[in-house]
């Protein structure tokens, strides 16, 4: 046990104990660290001082006249390698975090120099034996100073509480973003019964517009009976003048008259249009005295004079005002709205709208889902504190 009195301490100060307890420590911790640090400078400044010294030795090349050359080369490469490691030994701190970051540098330190010892020491070993053993208990007084103070680092207490300390803070961002969360959510169901709001009013807007479709596919219906019926009266006018146009066209020949040839012409191309606008049917009463010119088949020309005779006895006039009187209704029958089209783009709204507040409900199901979980494992933590306080820091946590 680390207390020989058993801590009382209420559940719901349990964090603000924690909190006290890691900056009491955290300060004995950096208290007891200083006498290591201050061996670990002084160690430094020993191997800063011995390397300055070795830079002007030189092997005794009579004796190691073999490896002479290279192990003033290897004492060189030695000397600015750890010349260059120890400069960038730094043992400043101000609190706990900084302190431990120093003992992370320094053991990365000894990592660099033993490397470079086994890259360029193995012929300072054999020339330099007694310089090199002087070195050796400068870096080993370092090293275990490092590694005495690494121990203190990892004082028991300590790192308990620190681990309790992680797990408050990784609590304070769970919270926060169960706090986050439920904001979305509000904003998530405000958008969602504005999107509600949206859809009664569209279903509205398609109820008017399907009784107004009905109406106007009713329309729609007597327009297209009154095209049909114009349409016949069209044909039924063209059939009687259209098997004229062979005998115009020899008539078009015949006559002299200009404005009378013009008007053959335009009947050739356009017959109904022509005897629509003719009133006086010059044409077909020029026909009748150049009828012998125009057909010499005395049948053919009987059925030809028939047929005149049939048009300018006013047979078509009837035919005439009833086209007129359909075409009039036809060009003032005006569709006033494409309701079919609305109906469709408001139905398509509608769908759009449901489909984005079937998703944003998965999205609420989701954030709440997430929500549950923060909190169960919030619980946990608290319950695992308390377990740990208990266990392994002698404290009891009361009600």
């Amino acid at each position: 046990m680390l207390f020989r009195s058993q801590k009382k301490v209420k559940k719901t100060e349990v964090e603000s104990w924690i909190g006290k307890r890691y900056t009491s420590k955290s300060e004995e911790i950096m208290r007891d660290s200083k006498r290591y640090i201050d061996k670990i400078e002084d160690s430094k400044q020993k191997i800063k001082n011995f390397l300055n010294e070795f830079k002007f030795m030189t092997p005794n090349e009579r004796i190691f006249k073999k490896i002479y050359k290279i192990a003033l080369s290897s004492q060189d490469k030695f000397i600015n390698s750890l010349l260059l490691t120890t400069e960038k030994i730094n043992t400043d701190y101000s609190d706990i975090d900084s302190l431990k970051e120093v003992h992370k540098n320094l053991v990365e330190s000894i990592g660099s120099i033993q490397k470079y010892i086994g890259m360029h020491g193995r012929y300072l070993m054999i020339v330099y034996e007694r310089e090199m053993k002087l070195l050796s208990r400068f870096l080993k007084d370092f090293s275990e100073n490092v590694e005495k103070l690494g121990n203190v680092l990892k004082n028991s207490e300590f790192v308990t509480i620190e681990n309790i300390m992680n797990t408050l803070s990784e609590n304070k961002s769970k919270e926060i973003e169960i706090k986050e969360n439920k904001s979305k959510i509000l904003d998530i169901k405000k958008e969602t019964e504005e999107k509600k709001i949206k859809i009664r009013d569209k279903k509205k807007e398609l109820s008017k517009v399907e009784d107004m479709a009905k109406g106007e596919k009713e329309k729609m219906e007597e327009y297209k009976e009154l095209k049909k019926q114009f349409k016949k009266i069209e044909n039924e006018i063209y059939s009687t003048i259209a098997p004229l146009k062979r005998e115009m066209r020899k008539l078009e020949k015949i006559v002299t008259d200009k404005k009378l040839k013009k008007q053959i012409q335009e009947y050739i191309e356009f017959p109904v249009k022509t005897f629509l606008n003719d009133s006086d049917l010059n044409v077909f009463r020029k026909s009748i005295p150049n009828i012998e010119k125009i057909e010499k088949n005395p049948r053919k020309r009987e059925k030809i004079l028939r047929l005149v005779e049939y048009i300018l006895d006013g047979n078509l006039e009837d035919k005439k005002k009833e086209y007129m009187s359909h075409k009039e209704k036809v060009d003032s029958f005006v569709i006033t709205s494409r309701e079919e089209n609305r109906e469709g783009i408001i139905k398509r709204k509608i769908d759009n709208l449901q489909s984005e507040i079937i998703k944003s409900e998965e999205k609420i199901k989701n954030l709440e889902t997430k929500n549950d979980l923060l909190q169960k494992e919030i619980f946990k933590s608290k319950d695992d504190i308390i377990e740990i306080l208990e266990k392994d820091l002698d404290v009891k946590v009361q009600e």
